[in-house]
């Protein structure tokens, strides 16, 4: 009679308990991957060195592997426990290795004249919140990807990678964004946004980073628009592309709105840009991620 009204398969217990072993197994080993991909010692940076930037990089990291691995272990059950097993440390592994992808595009990309590494090294807490947040709103998408495909692991895996080709297509559009919007805002002292983020400028990273986690809810609810068809899958996931750049377009022009009403009579870059404010910087971040909610609500409703 109880179990009538419970959600949860027992006879999975075993598949539950694999993937959650998994998961800690594959998170305890973000610590060493992080330190091998920034040839660092992990623990040096974090416990002797105190580097608060590095400790927040590395969490942004966990988090958003997280964030994937719950496309993986929130789907049907394999085919055994063997298959289980295989299904989530092969995504875990692709996860992570998207996660390292993910910062040498916004490097390479986003920000050709901004070392995020460096830095993170030099303890840069601006760098390292754009950092961390730029991992997790890249995984809200690619976690949309592995929910919304149905079908067998080599479609899923195509369709992780192309979900971050066009995740990253999207990122860099709002960064470019971004990038235009401080110029203007700044115009009369020449200054860009990556010299900004070098300076440490903490509200503005917190903007920039909701900005675009926000962004990533609102694309990623996209998922839920577009039906899935696997024997149309380029023109589904093209015609998902299309709706995720018109939510990309839709969330930007409603925050405006909103921070007209919310911060009214307020210079926001003289706040944030200049002085560094960092209640205008959270508040206008969390409008950018309140939109991205309430349309990824409204979709999905």
């Amino acid at each position: 009679m109880f179990m009538d009204f419970v959600n949860v398969d027992i006879g999975l217990a075993s598949y539950y308990l694999v993937d959650f072993l998994i998961a800690v197994a594959l998170l305890s080993a973000m610590r060493f991957f992080a330190g091998l991909v920034g040839n660092v010692s992990a623990t040096k940076e974090i416990s002797h060195n105190d580097n608060k930037a590095f400790g927040v990089s590395l969490a942004g990291a966990m988090v958003a592997v997280s964030i994937m691995l719950m496309g993986v272990v929130s789907g049907d059950a394999g085919y055994n426990l063997a298959n289980e097993v295989l299904t989530v440390i092969l995504f875990g592994v692709i996860g992570i290795t998207l996660m390292w992808l993910t910062r040498i595009a916004f490097d390479r990309i986003s920000f050709p004249g901004l070392s995020i590494h460096d830095q993170i090294m030099k303890g840069n807490m601006s760098a390292s919140i754009i950092d961390a947040c730029n991992m997790i709103a890249t995984a809200i998408i690619i976690k949309g990807a592995m929910v919304w495909v149905d079908g067998g692991m080599a479609m899923a895996i195509f369709a992780v990678i192309i979900s971050f080709i066009a995740s990253q297509i999207i990122m860099a559009l709002a960064t470019l964004y971004r990038v235009k919007v401080y110029a203007k805002r700044h115009s009369h002292k020449g200054k860009q946004l990556h010299e900004a983020i070098e300076e440490n400028n903490v509200a503005l990273a917190l903007r920039f980073s909701a900005y675009r986690v926000g962004i990533a809810i609102a694309v990623s609810a996209a998922f839920t628009a577009v039906e899935y068809e696997a024997d149309a899958f380029l023109y589904v996931f093209m015609l998902w592309f299309a709706v995720a750049l018109v939510l990309f377009v839709l969330l930007t022009l409603i925050a405006i709105v909103i921070r007209h009403g919310v911060l009214p009579r307020i210079n926001i870059g003289e706040e944030v840009g200049e002085q560094g404010n960092i209640a205008v910087g959270v508040i206008e971040g969390s409008i950018y991620i309140v939109v991205g909610l309430l349309l990824s609500g409204l979709i999905g409703a």
